[in-house]
């Protein structure tokens, strides 16, 4: 267990280095990532790696800041600060920077490298717009070797994973062993320097357009401002600054105002910030909120499962499910083999997997009428086969409106329609009454099939 001096010192240490403030409350996170350190250089205890600490050891101070910090980061994190860069900033740069062709990019805190190579590759996207152009795109980050990870760039398949959409893997990956290796043009595009953010910004040069994302939270309020004030002096007027979904600048610098209807955008608070189209990005957005299932025009999101789409209904040999969020068309009569006998008429489908066609069967029953039930946003599911007799089924007169219909207990349902599985009607889906057919009686239970008890010997 780490004494209190202890802990007062290493976290000292670890803020005066790189601005990572610590509060008594991660003990158990400073313990855990120093305990390995300890182990590797063989010192008995964190008593014994703290009291060479204390000694000066360089090295090891390096290796103790190296382990406190988070690196954490996925390809295309959190989407819409690049659909920002690809349907804001681009657009507005391409215009502006149309006489000097330069664009400087800056990823502070770049980690293993999936923030700038995203970046990277939505620029080669543009290629044919940019032809001619000088584009920089610079990642620092105070970690030495998680910037040896960044120049090679090599992940293994759960990092490819996380956000990557699989167009873009088979574009610009190639399988290593294991691993997925970025091309080497894309790496191209990226220069990674070791850099701690609270030394001095100006020998990095000015950018026009700083990604700063997810760093701020781990310093104390006078950092935070004063890392906002120094990132400010680099940037022209129109530079755009990028921050984390939990990041802000209110109530810390006044040398940036959020971008109009956007979150995590700024541009600099001073006369000179024009204003900028955010049309096309808006449309993207809009698009994106109203397709609750696939990806938005020009985006980079992966596709949503099946379940989740929106778009028209699948008419299979049974019925028809329609796909979330919108109204569904009545199922259609299923064909083919039969059930085990049954002295009734009329048709029964058994349920299939989603998308093939189910055979028709006889049952004994008696005949139901169903009747017209109507909903909308949702989706409805079949309910067991052999329930009802022919056809999909609906409750009389019933109308649904938000949530999903699950499957209803075998026998429960009324009535019945044409060819299908029976249906209760969802929401989200319309079903029309069908014509007669037969339903399984099941909610009647006859003794005198069995016998009473005391007819048992």
């Amino acid at each position: 267990m780490m004494k209190p001096d202890d802990f007062e010192f290493v976290s000292r240490l670890i803020k005066s280095k790189s601005g990572l403030v610590l509060s008594q409350d991660k003990t158990y996170l400073l313990e855990s990532r120093l305990m390995p350190i300890a182990r590797k250089r063989g010192l008995k205890d964190l008593t014994e790696l703290i009291g060479t600490l204390r000694g000066g050891d360089r090295n090891l101070v390096e290796e103790v800041v190296d382990a406190m910090t988070t690196n954490e980061s996925f390809f295309f994190r959190d989407t819409k600060p690049f659909d920002q860069f690809r349907h804001v900033v681009l657009p507005h740069m391409i215009k502006t920077r149309a006489s000097k062709k330069h664009l400087r990019i800056w990823c502070a805190a770049a980690s293993s490298g999936q923030e700038p190579y995203s970046l990277a590759m939505i620029l080669d996207e543009f290629k044919s717009q940019l032809a001619g152009w000088r584009i920089d795109i610079v990642g620092t980050d105070i970690s030495r070797e998680i910037l040896t990870k960044a120049r090679a760039g090599l992940y293994s398949q759960f990092e490819v994973q996380r956000g990557l959409p699989i167009g873009l893997l088979v574009k610009y990956f190639q399988k290593k062993e294991d691993q997925w290796q970025i091309s080497a043009d894309i790496r191209s595009k990226v220069q990674y320097k070791e850099f701690n953010l609270l030394e001095d910004f100006r020998p990095l040069g000015q950018f026009d357009v700083v990604y700063c994302r997810n760093v701020l939270i781990y310093f104390d309020q006078p950092t935070k401002s004063d890392v906002l004030s120094r990132v400010s002096a680099l940037m022209p007027d129109d530079g755009f600054l990028f921050l984390g979904g939990a990041e802000t600048v209110l109530g810390i610098s006044d040398k940036f105002k959020p971008l109009a209807r956007q979150r995590g955008i700024y541009q600099l608070n001073r006369p000179g910030a024009p204003e900028v189209d955010l049309t096309a990005l808006e449309k993207v957005q809009a698009g994106a909120a109203s397709a609750a299932g696939a990806a938005a025009p020009g985006g980079l999101a992966f596709q949503k499962p099946k379940h989740m789409q929106t778009g028209a209904a699948t008419t299979t040999g049974t019925t028809a499910r329609p796909a979330v969020g919108t109204t569904g068309t009545t199922g259609t009569a299923g064909t083919a083999t039969t059930r085990p006998a049954g002295s009734g008429f009329g048709t029964t489908s058994t349920q299939r997997p989603l998308g093939t066609t189910t055979p028709s069967t006889t049952r004994p029953g008696t005949t139901g009428t169903g009747s017209t039930g109507s909903g909308t946003t949702g989706s409805a599911f079949s309910r067991p086969s052999g329930s009802t007799g022919t056809g999909s089924t609906t409750r009389p007169g019933t109308t649904d409106t938000t949530g999903s219909t699950y499957r209803r207990p075998l026998g429960t349902g009324t009535g019945a329609g044409t060819g299908g599985t029976t249906q209760r009607p969802g929401t989200g889906s319309s079903n029309t009454s069908g014509s007669s057919g037969t339903t399984r009686p099941s909610t009647t239970f006859d003794r005198s099939r069995f016998g009473k008890p005391d007819d048992k010997k």
